[in-house]
């Protein structure tokens, strides 16, 4: 399409009126003189139709820029359907051009996010976690199906206070809920007891606050890992009771023929012996289960990390670092020091050389980290998922107990055990705790 331009008509234009008053300008003058009221009129006349012309040529460029300011205030209320009609003036062609490719931009970007946000919706309606999202004021902005379900309603809770709608909620969640908990948290009152996984978090969203809830219960997941897990330990326990009690069974048999033959009866010491180491190991076997059950909550108290530091190394043969500019933390100091010498004898059995397990005791901003690492095997992806759960293991003699007692002891201390293989084979297992705490 050709191109126009608005400053050419609008030159054409004032020109031809020129020419025009000039014209006739010159023949009123030689007409009537030069004081005459003709000529005043004439001039205006022309400024009158100076005034028409300048609006009526530049018209397509008031038009213009006046949908462009409409359209741009559309924007901000998310509206990009306006688009300009381009009348392909030089002046203007690409200023239209512009803004339109701009509103199908924003038009269609809007359109993914709407699609994306009805399938985030669709998830978030279908998933069994209850989700509640409430502002700063405590009004409901959003909510799905389960946490309605959750909350006894049959209609949409949007709008409503959440905190006149909470005493639908078992009284275990309810006080969870009022002091913001994050965790596991039991109901007791229902014939069963019902366990569920609470999480309540502040964050920003569009520059405000808001209060997000999610209640997931737990009870049919636990349960089943809690079957899996005592199947798993009556297997285990079987197992060892069975090592153990039939050769003290054969043993007892061979010790009554030697009572009853009394040229045997030097073999019947190193018969006792056997007997009695067995039934060592069985007594260990269940004390390390017992301690597992027993474990007590941490004793913290002050800490000189220099003198923890220097009894680690005594009680062990293995290199040990030390770079920590705190003089003092507070923990358990029996509990950690079992965790870590329980870490150190782990990596000396991983077939690892013994010159490669080391022991590193540093300090991070306000975190102090244990960590242990070796050369040896490390731990495949499956391992690394079940490698902190009680009773598993990867020696044919192990309990499983070791990794999952430092686990509940660091767990006690508010941290977490991380277990990660290193590069170039080995495995490192660490944990930090707060010095601010």
């Amino acid at each position: 399409m050709a191109k126009k331009s608005l400053f050419k008509r609008l030159f054409l234009s004032v020109m031809s009126l020129i020419l025009l008053y000039g014209f006739l300008l010159i023949e009123l003058l030689a007409e009537h003189a030069f004081f005459s009221l003709a000529p005043l009129g004439l001039t205006l006349s022309v400024f009158i139709a100076l005034h028409f012309i300048f609006k009526w040529q530049l018209a397509p460029l008031s038009k213009s820029l006046e949908a462009i300011e409409n359209g741009i205030s559309a924007f901000k209320d998310n509206d990009f359907s306006l688009t300009i009609h381009n009348q392909h003036f030089i002046e203007i062609e690409q200023l239209v051009t512009i803004y339109n490719d701009l509103a199908n931009t924003l038009r269609s970007e809007r359109m993914e996010i709407f699609q994306r946000e009805l399938l985030l919706d669709t998830v978030i309606q279908s998933t069994p976690v209850a989700l509640v999202l409430t502002n700063k004021n405590g009004s409901i902005v959003y909510s799905n199906i389960a946490a309605r379900q959750l909350l006894k309603q049959n209609k949409k809770i949007e709008g409503a206070n959440y905190s006149k709608l909470q005493h639908y909620l078992p009284a275990a969640l309810q006080k969870a809920t009022a002091a913001l908990t994050t965790g596991l948290i039991t109901d007791n009152d229902s014939d069963q007891s019902v366990i569920y996984n609470v999480d309540c978090r502040q964050f920003l969203l569009n520059g405000r606050e808001h209060l997000l809830y999610l209640y997931k219960d737990m009870t049919l997941e636990i349960s089943r890992k809690e079957s899996d897990m005592w199947k798993q330990v009556i297997r285990l326990i079987s197992h060892e009771l069975n090592n153990s009690l039939a050769p003290i069974s054969s043993l007892t048999r061979s010790a009554q023929k030697i009572v009853k033959q009394p040229e045997h009866l030097h073999m019947l010491d190193e018969v006792l012996e056997t007997i009695g180491n067995r039934a060592h190991h069985l007594h260990d076997f269940i004390s390390q289960y017992a301690k597992f059950a027993r474990l007590p909550k941490p004793q913290k108290k002050t800490v000189n990390l220099s003198q923890f530091f220097k009894q680690i190394k005594t009680l062990t043969d293995i290199t040990c670092h030390f770079n920590v500019i705190r003089e003092i933390a507070n923990f358990d100091p029996g509990q950690i020091e079992q965790v870590v010498i329980n870490l150190i004898k782990n990596a000396k059995e991983s077939g690892s050389e013994l010159s490669k397990v080391e022991f590193s005791l540093t300090q991070q901003a306000n975190l102090i980290n244990f960590i242990v690492v070796d050369r040896g095997t490390g731990l495949t992806e499956v391992q690394q998922k079940q490698a902190l759960l009680p009773f598993f293991t990867t020696k044919q003699t192990g309990t499983g107990i070791g990794l999952a007692l430092c686990n509940e002891i660091v767990s006690g201390h508010e941290a977490k055990l991380r277990l990660v293989n290193r590069d170039g084979g080995g495995l490192s297992v660490s944990f930090s705790l707060d010095l601010t705490k």
